[in-house]
């Protein structure tokens, strides 16, 4: 019979106490019989694929949402407390004669471990990515239908929640008036856009993302700040005390970890062999970039979040959007988010400081009706109001995430021109204050 005998519980058991949150779940995944929720896992304390980084992603937004802000070490913790939490689970079902449930936790448990978890992290438990849809998918079918939508994420070979495709579909499928389908879609999405910039986090001399990281120099001890603008990168020194102690923190931690990872049960019977990899490691999907000139752009992000600087901006094309919804008489989905996504793009590179109406075109010469989507800054009566078009159908044919990513690096150039002006300043600056320093005094 399948399941967890007691050598296993006593195995777990121990990497649970000892904080072990990688080789407590390489366990489960090796396990025959799993049902890859180890494997799943992995990407997440790892942050190495795509499920996992979308994952990690996702709560990270939440927690922002809530006012939550927690650095690296404090996200172990919360591995941590999920981990252990997990294993009382675990045992509780095998002690109960159920070794079968205690390998393969039912989806209501997995649920409430996470929900216990970001409860004590004070973070709303809809921060574990797929808690929405799965009681969604409860108030459809009951628990045989979030059993269903809970066995598709963990197949690997979908790429769990990675799969946008599987995700929109089954949020169009269970929609009712509990799940913001729109937003649901736009914070998944944007978790996506993330997950593509995400740097696995076992490096303790490189940290921080794809887009933007700090390198600690071997030799020297100090850490330098390098952003890619695409066509040139800019290193910056860091020199703020509390930011190196988070950085010095930050790395310690990490080196923690790789020593962890030696740490074996003896009676591991997987210990002699190589820890599992993550499917569709996110490492290996891009080619590796050597050297300091491996500088990153500015984190991609969510505009649909309090603190992103297009968050006003993002609210008004939202808004518009459900304004244009409400009078065709439809309920917002997965093609209002794109428009919301796309529109929100289309107006910051067109200069538009905000949205105060989202129109579709009417009948004219150049146009039929509901052909092009406009986007407008003050009243459209008003000959000085400003305004950009695209067309309705490129709006909500374009996955939200490619929406995010052109926002995102239509900020990023932005951002290196200001740092560029800002540099040159400095450097002018200087060298009149070097040319007075030079004259003689009298």
């Amino acid at each position: 019979m399948s399941g967890l005998d007691k050598g296993d519980i006593a195995v777990l058991g121990y990497y649970a106490e000892q904080g072990n949150r990688e080789l407590y779940w390489n366990y489960l995944a090796n396990k025959q019989g799993n049902d890859g929720y180890g494997l799943l896992a992995l990407g997440v304390v790892r942050n190495d694929n795509a499920p996992g980084a979308t994952a990690n992603a996702f709560a990270e937004s939440q927690a922002r949402r809530d006012g939550v802000a927690m650095s690296e070490r404090q996200w172990n913790k919360f591995g941590i407390d999920l981990m252990k939490s997990d294993f009382e689970s675990r045992r509780s079902y095998f002690d109960n004669g159920q070794p079968a449930q205690a390998l393969n936790l039912p989806v209501k448990d997995v649920e409430a471990v996470h929900d216990a978890t970001f409860q004590k992290h004070h973070i709303n438990p809809n921060g574990w990515t797929p808690r929405e849809l799965l009681d969604a998918a409860r108030r459809h079918g009951g628990e045989p239908e979030a059993e269903k939508v809970w066995s598709m994420m963990l197949d690997n070979s979908a790429l769990g929640l990675s799969r946008a495709g599987f995700t929109m579909n089954d949020v169009r499928k269970y929609d009712d008036a509990q799940l913001d389908a729109m937003s649901y879609i736009g914070r998944m999405t944007a978790a996506r856009a993330l997950a593509h910039e995400a740097r696995p986090i076992a490096d303790p001399e490189r940290i921080g993302d794809r887009s933007v990281y700090y390198e600690r120099d071997a030799r020297t001890g100090k850490w330098t700040n390098w952003v890619d603008g695409g066509e040139q990168t800019i290193a910056q020194p860091v020199r703020d005390p509390q930011q190196l102690r988070e950085l010095d923190d930050t790395r310690a931690l990490r080196l923690e970890r790789q020593q962890l990872r030696e740490q074996f049960h003896p009676e591991d019977q997987y210990r002699h062999q190589p820890i599992l990899r993550s499917p569709q490691t996110l490492a290996e999907a891009d080619p590796v970039r050597v050297g300091p000139a491996t500088a990153q752009a500015a984190r991609t992000s969510d505009p649909s979040e309090p603190g992103h600087p297009r968050h006003a901006l993002y609210q008004q094309c939202a808004a518009g959007t459900q304004a244009l919804d409400r009078q065709l008489g439809r309920s917002p989905d997965a093609d209002s988010a794109c428009m919301a996504a796309s529109v929100t793009d289309l107006a910051a590179r067109n200069g538009l400081q905000r949205v105060d109406h989202v129109l579709l075109s009417e009948r004219g010469r150049t146009a039929q009706p509901g052909e092009l989507v406009f986007v407008v800054q003050g009243d459209p009566k008003d000959p000085a109001h400003l305004r950009a078009h695209m067309s309705t159908e490129e709006a909500i044919r374009t996955p939200v995430v490619q929406s995010f990513e052109r926002l995102a690096e239509f900020d990023r150039q932005q951002a290196l021109v200001q740092a560029q002006q800002v540099a040159l300043h400095q450097d002018v600056h200087q060298q009149d204050a070097q040319r007075q320093s030079a004259v003689p005094r009298i």
